[in-house]
């Protein structure tokens, strides 16, 4: 059983070496899952889900960068029980860098269907719509033109020689995803999943010209839990987007112990690494109290831009879930846990 669920994911891995990200990303992506295909919406143990993230990177220069996402989604079950189930949500974004204060505000609402194929596989699809923002300010930004070369100083007063159209735009957007679930228990299964953003391929300049569009991302993700013996559980991660000629690569790791587990407490502490290839790593922990969910990590940059500043030390990135579920289960679905 278990031997089938590796050899899964091993090949999802190979599939997506030969490919070639522009918008905001989290390392722990498992995470922040309607962000990243929102064929997730809905799949997880319980009928209520709220989850706040927080991302913060190059604090310890001149110009940090900061994201904040919070999401919410819940399952729509039938009364009758059938084949498959809707779920539907929202995600909100706040993402803000350099110097500019380049920020983008974004609200989704996601939505998706699950249909059990049988009772270990089921295959969920997902889209997604809303509305983004995207703008910039002036203020602490330096011009060539502003050089006065006779007096040899900086003048504020001389034109800068730019023509914004404008400051803040904003654009419609969008997102499909398909999501593949296998279950043989709660605490062995595997998912894999692909998904596509901004299909509407927007125009995001500042000059007024449509032929700078924002380019598609494209995610591909897959999760391995297996239960090793009874307190002791290993997940197995891996991300990869591409985006125009931007691409990342995400691989990690947990190990999952339960310090207790039975229907009315659990508390699990889960202990691991990731990394960012070509990047960085970022160790991580997470802690996991009945409905309660914690995890942080810490990006370690080995290989960027900034690294030759000798005081940068990464940046922190934190999740907080919640879920509510209802005291009478749903006997028809095996609603499966994930992450």
């Amino acid at each position: 059983m278990r031997n089938k669920i590796v050899l899964l994911f091993i090949f999802f891995i190979a599939g997506i070496q030969s490919l070639f990200s522009q918008d905001f990303h989290y390392s722990q992506f498992y995470n922040e899952p309607l962000n990243f295909n929102p064929s997730l919406t809905g799949i997880y143990e319980g009928d209520q889900r709220f989850i706040m993230s927080m991302r913060d990177q190059y604090r310890s220069i001149a110009v940090p960068y900061f994201t904040f996402s919070g999401s919410y989604d819940m399952k729509f079950l039938p009364k009758i029980p059938k084949k498959g189930f809707f779920s539907g949500g929202l995600v909100f974004n706040y993402d803000k860098q350099g110097y500019s204060k380049l920020t983008l505000f974004n609200l989704n609402f996601a939505g998706s269907y699950s249909y059990m194929l049988n009772e270990k596989n089921i295959l969920t699809a997902g889209a997604l719509i809303g509305y983004s923002n995207r703008g910039f300010n002036t203020d602490d930004l330096r011009w060539d033109n502003n050089w006065d070369p006779i007096l040899g100083v900086y003048d504020p007063r001389r034109p800068n020689g730019e023509d914004f159209e404008s400051f803040r735009f904003g654009y419609l957007e969008t997102g499909l995803g398909l999501n593949y679930r296998l279950q043989f228990s709660p605490r062995n299964n595997l998912t894999l999943g692909g998904s596509a953003f901004h299909l509407t391929k927007p125009s995001q300049s500042f000059y007024g010209v449509d032929n700078d569009k924002l380019y598609l991302r494209y995610s591909f993700l897959g999760i391995l839990n297996i239960k090793v013996i009874d307190p002791l559980d290993i997940q197995f991660d891996i991300l990869h987007q591409t985006q125009d000629v931007y691409q990342e690569t995400v691989i990690g790791g947990l190990l999952k112990l339960y310090i207790t587990n039975t229907i009315s407490k659990k508390f699990a502490v889960h202990a691991g690494a990731m990394t960012r290839l070509g990047e960085g790593y970022s160790p991580k922990i997470a802690f996991e109290y009945n409905e309660w969910y914690f995890g942080l990590s810490y990006d370690i940059v080995t290989k960027d831009n900034l690294s030759d500043y000798s005081n940068y030390r990464g940046g922190p990135e934190m999740h907080l879930r919640y879920i509510i579920t209802k005291a009478k289960p749903f006997g028809a679905f095996k609603i499966c846990p994930i992450y």
